[in-house]
């Protein structure tokens, strides 16, 4: 009886590590979007929606901004909304990950550290493209151009999974 909490201790440890929950590989650390900002960053609010005729030709590319060097490896937890980008039968193989909805679309994107480049090996499918998610994964801090959004960040996603409120 004495020995037991130690027995459950080690058993415990050693699945931890083989499963990757603990151990090397380290515990997954839940962000909010405030920690993707450098200390003395201050967030910006989301832009009002615009009037895209006035726009000139393309929509205005999303602004580099400074990035936390300590998240680079970092196996990360993240809410926030999709904006796909690979789509096939159904499934998305990568996407961006914003802190609002609507961001990157139909109005200016936010700062690329507040964009997420996520990409699966393999395509998920998610529940809806409207509703936030959380997803958990490696983090890079590793830029991502198009012609239209600059992302700050990469995740190599491990798992996507509709946001609890």
């Amino acid at each position: 009886m004495r020995f037991r909490p130690f027995v459950t201790v080690l058993l415990f440890c050693a699945l931890a590590g083989a499963t990757g929950v603990a151990g090397q590989s380290g515990d997954v650390r839940t962000l909010q979007w405030d920690d993707l900002l450098p200390p003395g960053e201050i967030p910006l609010p989301p832009p009002q929606v615009i009037d895209h005729s006035s726009v000139p030709l393309g929509l205005p590319q999303s602004a580099a901004a400074p990035t936390v060097p300590g998240l680079d490896g970092a196996l990360v937890r993240l809410p926030g909304f999709v904006v796909p980008l690979d789509v096939a039968e159904g499934k998305v193989s990568s996407f961006l990950l914003v802190p609002y909805y609507g961001a990157c679309i139909h109005q200016p994107p936010p700062p690329s550290n507040q964009i997420v480049h996520v990409s699966f090996a393999a395509p998920v499918e998610l529940e809806s493209m409207y509703a936030p998610v959380w997803v958990t994964g490696r983090m890079r801090v590793e830029t991502y151009s198009t012609a239209f959004v600059e992302a700050g960040y990469a995740l190599a996603g491990r798992e996507v999974e509709p946001y609890e409120y």
